[in-house]
């Protein structure tokens, strides 16, 4: 009796993890969903140029992803990547320079972080953060995902006014001998 009470026990304890493990599984699944959902109709929204749009839903996708992640890392650094993108051309470098700044703390070799950091930088007339995340930028370039190629700072809006500053100049050509 004893020992038939510890196996419907132990059976009992084994199918509730298994319940348990289950209902986590599928939790995960629906919450794996749901930030795809969004990070999805964030880029509709972004290609679309409806900027406001894309920051709300790609900033709903990655409040989820940071409280559970799920993303695959490419897909990852495209959200944080286009919100980030999304605030600087609506003119919120602040919250720009957040984002990607964020996405940087998780992964520091993914040069369009620094790319755009130093786009923000640039925006706000602080050249020389610019150029410091430019030359990062260029040192991870290998690190680009793969289709994915490093923007040239010559032809970009955001240095437009410093193609003729001395400073800017050097830059530039140090990162073309490289």
């Amino acid at each position: 009796m004893k020992r038939s009470l510890i196996f419907l026990i132990s059976i009992f304890i084994i199918f509730g993890m298994v319940g348990a493990s289950q209902a986590q599984s599928n939790s995960k699944e629906k919450i794996a969903k749901k930030t795809m959902k969004y990070v999805s109709q964030g880029s509709n929204a972004y290609l679309r140029q409806d900027y406001p749009q894309a920051i709300k839903l790609y900033s709903k996708a990655l409040e989820l992803e940071k409280r559970e992640p799920t993303l695959e890392k490419d897909i990852w650094r495209v959200l944080v990547d286009n919100l980030g993108m999304s605030y600087g051309i609506t003119g919120n470098h602040k919250k720009a320079r957040e984002i990607f700044k964020y996405g940087l703390s998780k992964d520091n070799e993914y040069p369009m972080f620094y790319y755009n950091l130093a786009c923000t930088y640039a925006e706000t007339n602080d050249l020389d953060n610019a150029i410091v995340n430019l030359k990062r930028a260029f040192k991870y370039k290998e690190n680009m995902i793969p289709g994915e190629r490093m923007p040239n700072p010559e032809t970009d809006d955001s240095f437009a006014r410093y193609l003729n500053n001395p400073k800017f100049k050097r830059a530039l050509n140090e990162l073309n001998s490289n």
